[in-house]
Formats: structure tokens, C-alpha cells, sequence
């Protein structure tokens, strides 16, 4: 059974084909992966993970015309690119212009994955959307909130946890980490001068090196200034392949005791390589702190104010004193994502 996903991102995120990268390996062994990439180049693509036998398609034209002749002639799957959903109009809508097609893909024998989700804000265009998705088989949220918002379906791990250091690895691991990763997104709110005064006691104190780190090549600017400012280095894109970045920021992920951050997938991928999280967030649960309180992962949130100069150190100690029951999370999460892939094959079974 031919499985048909789109793996469009941000040509300038690595989280984006991160995660992607481990859906399409969830999905690849379910059957002939046909991947929609669009205009995205290879430095793009080097961070999918595609595999020789994966049909990619480069025009929509092409793709949805594929899309149309298959829903005529066989079965197959339909996977929805999985990442964050915008309840808006337009997302609504693309939505409901596919609900034909899944329906009859659904009568031959077909079925439809919409899994890895998170839902960015709750409006009245959930009610077409999950009317449509009532039409899949397979329905997952990163998050209670998503799950809550859109009201069906079930909770498991963004699929980025899948990836880096292998269990045994990241649990045993006694390699020295002598860093502390910032990564601060370059349109949101920024450390003002007491929290980055605290963020430089912080790293005296635990003895550690700052290093300042863009998952998104837009961040770039704001990590070099921000290494100024705390008399650390900065790791930035010094071009565009996915890949190569992604190693670096890994190699970083690595050697680093936490990794500060308001970026969902710094904090992710940072935890996948043995890295614990500190979630900079504004008053209630960020996209972040959400998707690391499904997993388990709880009080790894601080604000953007500090109610003191210590509020920071004492936070960063009681993440660092549970480092053990919260990688343990980052293992249970793995093993609920290989349970959702073989929910996936058993459908193609």
C-alpha cells in the first residue's frame, strides 16, 4: 500500500525536519512512501532521512494529481504533515477540501494518519477540522491541551523524541558536560538585562561554559548578541544544510547539562541527546511546557520575570537533581512513539 505525506517545514528549522525525519521513518514501514517536498531544496532535504525507494514529488500539481489517481484506483494511506496546527480559515478549509478523498480512500479500503500534532491556539475553525478528521484512523496530539481543544483522538510524544542517543545511552552516560545551550527565538520576547545577569551566576556557580545556539538560522543575530552579553560563544548556521547544523547543535546537546531555551524542539532534541530542559514561558503552559508535560516532564518552566535573583539557580537545581526520572520520560516517551508506529503498520498489515 502506497503511503502518501508531505514533509513541507521551514527551510530554515531543524526541528522541522527532525521531526519529520521520524514520522516518515514511522511511516516507511508501513509501505511505499510518496513524500511531497515542493520547491524545498537538497540542503533541505538532507535532514528528511529520505531513502532511495521514497517517491518524491517537487510540484503540487504533480501531487495532487498523484493523490486524485490513486483515490480512483487502490487503497492507500494519507499521512497529514505532522508539526503545529493554525485553527485559521485557510487551514480549515485545506482540511475539508481533503475529506472527500479520504472518504473514498476510506471505502476501498484506505486509511488516514494525522499524528504529532499540536494545536497553537484554540478558535471556532476546530469544528470543520475535526469533522474531517473524524474521517482518519489513527488521530494523535503532542498535548492535553490539543487533545482538549479538538476533542478526539489520543496523546503521545512529539515524534523528535525518536531520535538521537540510543536509551542505554542516554541513561547510563557519564560524559562530562561542561556547557549550559541558550537558544531564545529571534521574534519573541527577549532576556532583559536581570534574567541574563542571573543566567551568567547560574552558569559561574554550576561551572559551566555558555554557548549560545540557533536551532533557527533567523535566531542567528540574537545568539551572537546574546554571547556578547554573557561572555559565552554562539553556534550559528554557517549554511544551509539541515544536516550539518543539526550535528552541530547535537555535538553541542552533547557536552551541555541544560539547555535554556523558549524553542520547543532546542529543548526536544536537547533531551534526546541527554541535555536537560529549562522552558523560558510567559504565565501558563507554552507550546514547550506542554509537550514536556505529556511526556512526564513537569516544573522545567521558568518566567521571563524572575521573582528574585535566586529564582533561576533554584529552578535549574531541581531539574538537575531529577535527571534521572526525567530521562527515564524521555525512554517511555520512545516507547510509546514504537507503540503508535506499530498501530500505524497494523493498518497496512
Amino acid at each position: 500500500m502506497r503511503i502518501f505525506a508531505s514533509a513541507m517545514g521551514q527551510i530554515d528549522n531543524v526541528g522541522d525536519t527532525v521531526l519529520r525525519r521520524a514520522f516518515l521513518d514511522a511511516l516507511r514501514g508501513a509501505g511505499e512512501l510518496q513524500v511531497f517536498v515542493g520547491d524545498r531544496s537538497d540542503f533541505y532535504l538532507s535532514g528528511l532521512g529520505l531513502h532511495d525507494e521514497d517517491r518524491v514529488y517537487r510540484t503540487s500539481a504533480e501531487w495532487r494529481r498523484e493523490i486524485s489517481r490513486s483515490t480512483l484506483r487502490e487503497a492507500s494511506v494519507y499521512a497529514f504533515n505532522a508539526g503545529e496546527m493554525e485553527l485559521q480559515r485557510a487551514y480549515a478549509l485545506r482540511y475539508l477540501r481533503l475529506a472527500p478523498h479520504l472518504a473514498l480512500n476510506r471505502l476501498r479500503g484506505g486509511h488516514a494518519v494525522h499524528a504529532g500534532f499540536g494545536v497553537r491556539q484554540k478558535t471556532g475553525w476546530r469544528i470543520p477540522v475535526a469533522a474531517t478528521l473524524r474521517l482518519c484512523d489513527l488521530v494523535a496530539w503532542r498535548d492535553t491541551y490539543s487533545r482538549g481543544t479538538m476533542g478526539l483522538g489520543r496523546i503521545a510524544p512529539d515524534w523528535a523524541f525518536a531520535t538521537g542517543a540510543a536509551d542505554a545511552d542516554l541513561l547510563a552516560s557519564t560524559a562530562a558536560r561542561p556547557l549550559l545551550a541558550v537558544s531564545v527565538r529571534y521574534n519573541g520576547r527577549r532576556p532583559d538585562d536581570a534574567w541574563l545577569a542571573a543566567l551568567r551566576d547560574l552558569a559561574d556557580t554550576l561551572e559551566l561554559e555558555i554557548v549560545t545556539v540557533s536551532q533557527i538560522e533567523r535566531d542567528g543575530p540574537l545568539a551572537e548578541e546574546l554571547a556578547v552579553k554573557l561572555g559565552g560563544t554562539a553556534l550559528v548556521w554557517d549554511g544551509p544544510d539541515h544536516l550539518a547544523q543539526e550535528q552541530k547543535l547535537r555535538g553541542v546537546y552533547q557536552r551541555s547539562l541544560l539547555v535554556v531555551s523558549d524553542r520547543l524542539h532546542a529543548a526536544v532534541i536537547g533531551l534526546s541527546e541527554g541535555a536537560l530542559p529549562l522552558v523560558i514561558a510567559d504565565a501558563g503552559l507554552s507550546k514547550a511546557a506542554r509537550t514536556l508535560d505529556a511526556v512526564g516532564i513537569k516544573g522545567a518552566t521558568i518566567g521571563w520575570t524572575l521573582p528574585d535573583p535566586a529564582a533561576l539557580e533554584r529552578r535549574a537545581r531541581d531539574v538537575i537533581s531529577r535527571r534521572e526520572p526525567i530521562l527515564h520520560h524521555v525512554v517511555e516517551a520512545r516507547a510509546s512513539l514504537r507503540e503508535l508506529t506499530r498501530s500505524i503498520k497494523k493498518l497496512t498489515a
